[in-house]
């Protein structure tokens, strides 16, 4: 992947499908694809509707920032339409991957140099990635063994929940989900008295605005926004 935009995460999944063996079925690609574990059937239709978001995501993107283009994303969006419309789950990759052809990896890698060059974001390594979730993972096993008030304790595991899961979809979605995810976890002791306090007075909740402190900064790295970190800290001060 180039960077975090929608069209250089198409073409970095594309890629990989394109070497995949193309008499296994489609289910078994997309789910080593994506990630997604045998009987997970609900995930992996979730995870491929949102690939599928991605190409009218960079058509946006071209009308508004690259207008001069036209219509160039016509050819890839037109196959890549074709490819996920008559693929069948149950029959070989072949039906997808036929579609996928020379011409369309082109002129979407090209589509994605473009976009980055309009935009300062980047991506995160694999290990980076791997970090991140490993420290969230022991974070909300700390957060449902402490002795939080168990309303409290259930709003900042799902939060937690939802950063995990915007971590596993990073190379689909990027890193956007990531800090909106984040910033619902800061944001939402606005509305809960209780839930602030617990954040803003108790050892586990100065763990927690560690944790997602440094997630941030992390994150918004990729996104070029590195203010966004120093902004949750003096809210976090505010609170207090």
């Amino acid at each position: 992947m180039i960077g975090d935009n929608p069209a250089a995460r198409l073409l970095a999944i594309l890629e990989l499908g394109i070497q995949q063996d193309q008499n296994i079925k489609c289910r078994d690609v997309w789910r080593k694809l994506l990630n997604v574990g045998q009987g997970e059937d609900a995930l992996l239709i979730s995870r491929l509707g949102k690939i599928m978001e991605l190409p009218e995501q960079t058509i946006q993107i071209i009308r508004k920032d690259l207008p001069n283009q036209g219509n160039t994303y016509k050819h890839w969006s037109a196959q890549i339409h074709k490819a996920f419309s008559e693929q069948n789950l149950n029959s070989a990759w072949q039906t997808f991957r036929h579609h996928i052809d020379t011409h369309t990896i082109t002129y979407l890698r090209l589509t994605a140099d473009l976009i980055q060059m309009k935009s300062s974001t980047s991506i995160l390594a694999i290990e980076s990635i791997q970090e991140l979730k490993s420290k969230i993972d022991q974070l909300l096993s700390d957060v449902l063994s402490s002795e939080l008030d168990p309303e409290v304790k259930q709003h900042i595991a799902r939060y937690l929940q939802k950063i995990l899961i915007s971590i596993d979809e990073y190379r689909i979605s990027g890193a956007l989900p990531i800090i909106e995810s984040v910033e619902g976890a800061f944001g939402h002791a606005f509305f809960d008295e209780n839930y602030r306090q617990a954040m803003a007075t108790t050892e586990i909740g100065a763990k927690i605005v560690s944790v997602l402190s440094a997630l941030a900064s992390a994150v918004t790295v990729a996104l070029g926004a590195p203010q966004i970190p120093q902004a949750f800290q003096l809210l976090i001060e505010r609170l207090k």
